[in-house]
């Protein structure tokens, strides 16, 4: 398993130091390897987009796909220097647990969390992951992640993890519709009996939602009214990191037509 994964990567990097296409010949004698057996490599490569072979040349190329995985490194990268000021600020003034999040799957995962001076002990960690239809800051995710995402989330089974947890597919989508109306996310004990947060989305500079930032906190301090509160607080930090990469609402609005 160990040697098929180096010569994945090792058939890739020939591409990375070498011109930019190559023959099936020329790869074979860089891998030192028998032709056969790159030729089987490559078809393995290419049915996942990692490499391209031109029909008419019969040489290879690096594929679409590590263009797109390269720009997510990069996308997210400039995520995070950008947010983690935002975040930490946000923390600072409320004094309580704020997070940032990105899509992964049907989850949530935390790229920070950031503990203000009030904030108590909570399952969340960077790195974790929590499921998107019982967290404010997934909730936010799934709100804009499409229809796609939404039946995904649906069909894997809306587990009940409190008595407030929504369960019901209809229910659900109703609250996705308020939540994309209004521009953010209410989790009412729905995770974690006891903690409440509050949540809105990161837009990117072609409009698009790639990041959720929320706050949390224990529900006897985060009442209606404190959550009223800190609506605008976390609107404002996710209005400053969307700012930040490049987002300008009017021209998103102009070119998506929404």
């Amino acid at each position: 398993m160990l040697e098929s994964a180096d010569r994945v990567l090792r058939a890739i990097e020939v591409f990375h130091e070498s011109e930019r296409d190559l023959s099936l010949s020329d790869i074979a004698e860089r891998l030192s390897l028998p032709k056969s057996s790159v030729h089987r490599l490559l078809a393995t490569l290419i049915e996942h987009d990692f490499i391209e072979r031109d029909p008419l040349t019969r040489r290879y190329r690096l594929g679409i796909r590590l263009f797109e995985i390269g720009a997510s490194v990069l996308r997210d990268r400039g995520l995070q220097s950008v947010a983690y000021p935002v975040v930490k600020n946000l923390a600072l003034t409320t004094g309580e647990t704020c997070h940032l999040a990105v899509l992964s799957g049907t989850d949530a995962v935390y790229i920070y969390k950031v503990d203000g001076a009030s904030s108590i002990i909570m399952s969340s960690r960077m790195g974790g992951r929590a499921p998107c239809y019982a967290t404010s800051i997934g909730k936010v995710l799934l709100a804009w992640g499409g229809d796609e995402l939404f039946t995904r989330v649906v069909e894997a089974g809306l587990r009940p993890y409190t008595h407030n947890t929504i369960t019901n597919p209809a229910k659900l989508k109703a609250e996705l519709e308020a939540i994309r109306f209004r521009g953010y996310a209410l989790d009412l004990e729905e995770l974690e009996q006891g903690l409440r947060c509050v949540a809105t989305s990161v837009r990117d500079h072609f409009g698009r939602v790639v990041a959720a930032i929320g706050i949390a906190g224990p529900s006897w301090r985060l009442s209606d009214n404190q959550l009223d509160s800190f609506v605008q607080a976390v609107m404002t930090a996710g209005d400053s990191i969307s700012r930040n990469l490049g987002y300008l609402p009017d021209q998103a609005t102009a070119a998506t037509g929404s």
